[in-house]
């Protein structure tokens, strides 16, 4: 079978440039890397939920000082503690 081309071997090359032009452009850009942010808002709860737990294991080791008999209250402690807050109200 002869195949009868009006197009030169120029041509050709051409067409073939433009495929592979098309194909390169085609392609995904280079990826730009990942990256996390983190809002000062979720910084914050991160913060908030540690004091939790930080105060629960406090409560817990009152009530069982309270429960043991062993704790001790510090009058003293109390009054000035209740002056700072109704000084700041």
């Amino acid at each position: 079978m002869k195949i009868n081309s009006n197009s030169t071997g120029i041509d050709r090359i051409q067409l073939y440039q433009n495929q592979i032009n098309k194909i390169e452009n085609d392609k995904p850009k280079q990826k730009s890397a990942d990256k996390l942010e983190i809002s000062s808002q979720a910084k914050d709860l991160q913060l908030a939920a540690q004091l939790k737990s930080e105060r629960e294991e406090r409560v817990q080791q009152i009530q069982k000082q309270i429960e043991e008999g062993s704790y001790k209250v510090q009058p003293s402690l109390v009054a000035e503690k209740m002056l700072q807050y109704f000084s700041k109200n």
